[in-house]
């Protein structure tokens, strides 16, 4: 998976910094205006210029600022994209299994919950059964399965999944 550009991230950094820099000075140039201070910051070198140069400069942030949320925004598309795919690859993934095991549309089901992390009694409440049927259920999964608990049941899906992103780079 591709990590944050270190350059990009130079670039937003100085960008917040030359804002900030500009904001600074716009704020004392408007109290030094205000109150007629002549402030020897402001008044540093020519007005004019040093107003052009804060311009300049919240104008460049302005713009690296939106290329970086444009990059940010591709990325984040990019990434859900990828789950999506894996998403689509995992339910595929499950769907062979449960083929190969010969599960029952119940034990699918069940199967399915338990790989979302719900708890037996989560899953008799919600399947409006006893939790005694969901053990069963469950036991008749693992053997099915040749596993011993839900952990080994995950680590199945999740070696498949691993082994054909890795066949695919």
């Amino acid at each position: 998976m591709q990590t944050y550009n270190p350059a990009m991230l130079r670039a937003l950094y100085a960008s917040l910094v030359i804002a900030c820099v500009s904001e600074l000075f716009f704020i004392l140039d408007v109290i030094d205006d205000t109150f007629e201070l002549n402030l020897p910051i402001v008044n540093l070198i020519n007005h004019t210029l040093m107003e052009a140069l804060a311009t300049l400069g919240l104008g460049v942030a302005i713009v690296v600022i939106v290329n970086n949320i444009r990059s940010l925004l591709k990325h984040q598309q990019a990434i859900e994209k990828s789950v999506q795919v894996a998403s689509g690859h995992l339910h595929e993934v499950m769907q062979a299994y449960f083929t190969k095991w010969k599960l029952t549309a119940s034990e699918k089901e069940v199967a399915i919950l338990l790989f979302k992390g719900l708890s037996a009694q989560e899953i008799a409440d919600l399947r409006s059964t006893k939790i005694g049927t969901v053990k069963n259920q469950s036991s008749a999964i693992y053997q099915k399965a040749e596993v011993k608990n839900r952990s080994e049941l995950f680590s199945l899906f999740v070696e498949e999944l691993l082994s054909d992103s890795t066949a695919q780079q």
